[in-house]
């Protein structure tokens, strides 16, 4: 199983993913709103680039959640803090989501054959299907403006641990890293992001509690793939 991490949203190269499994990872905090949403019982999470598009498929069954900037838009239902998409509010509900970074890496990959959400929240369940398929696997950290966001970095470390101790993945130079840089900082993770830029616009935003809830790791134990037939994501293990 050769996994290869992209650092940014911006470094994905679509033919590079065909063949492949992607991983989406927005850990501050996309990817941690999908799996939090599905988890409590959302129907599905659709991700789209643009404000106008969310509010055109908006609809009493379908709420709108997301960010600019780590800020509010006007007008959704919800912003981007998972502790928000609670099951009173998201049961059987559809959720599209459109954020900054997040949703703008699930748009760029349409050429993978299968796309999956990760974060702390479902690292293992996650590592735990990709090593029982066994096939190529791109690790995409969404990153934070198009740059390198160490958040992403540490739980695509995590996934590469977990794959590695199973015997299976071939891990390149970037991989390893990824492993030594989540041992490294595996023992106090909020202190290794202490200057992290992306964690420390969040805490000044007044988002310490956000920060605690997307740092845990394997509170949401489900795995979320990508529907083609209609583009959003859905929870496919365990079922609803």
């Amino acid at each position: 199983m050769k996994i290869h991490i992209t650092l940014t949203a911006k470094d994905i190269h679509e033919v590079e993913l065909v063949g492949k499994i992607a991983v989406v990872i927005d850990v501050l905090r996309a990817t941690s709103v999908m799996v939090t949403a599905l988890a409590n019982g959302a129907s599905w999470v659709k991700t789209v680039a643009s404000i106008p598009e969310a509010f055109q498929l908006r609809s009493p069954d379908v709420l709108l959640g997301g960010e600019r900037h780590a800020l509010p838009i006007e007008g959704f239902d919800f912003s981007n803090s998972p502790l928000e998409y609670t099951s009173a509010r998201v049961m059987n509900k559809g959720i599209v989501l459109t954020t900054t970074n997040g949703t703008q890496a699930v748009s760029r990959c349409e050429a993978a054959d299968e796309v999956l959400i990760g974060a702390f929240l479902n690292e293992q369940i996650l590592s735990d299907y990709l090593n029982s398929v066994n096939r190529p696997v791109e690790l995409i950290c969404a990153g934070t403006n198009s740059e390198f966001s160490l958040d992403d970095f540490l739980c695509a470390g995590l996934i590469c641990e977990s794959l590695q101790q199973s015997g299976l993945a071939e891990l390149d130079d970037l991989g390893r890293l990824a492993v030594k840089t989540w041992n490294d900082a595996s023992s106090d993770i909020h202190a290794a992001l202490a200057g992290a830029y992306h964690y420390n616009v969040l805490k000044s935003k007044g988002f310490t509690i956000d920060l605690d809830y997307c740092l845990q790791r394997d509170s949401h134990p489900i795995l979320i793939r990508k529907n083609k037939s209609n583009n959003a994501f859905v929870r496919v293990f365990p079922a609803n």
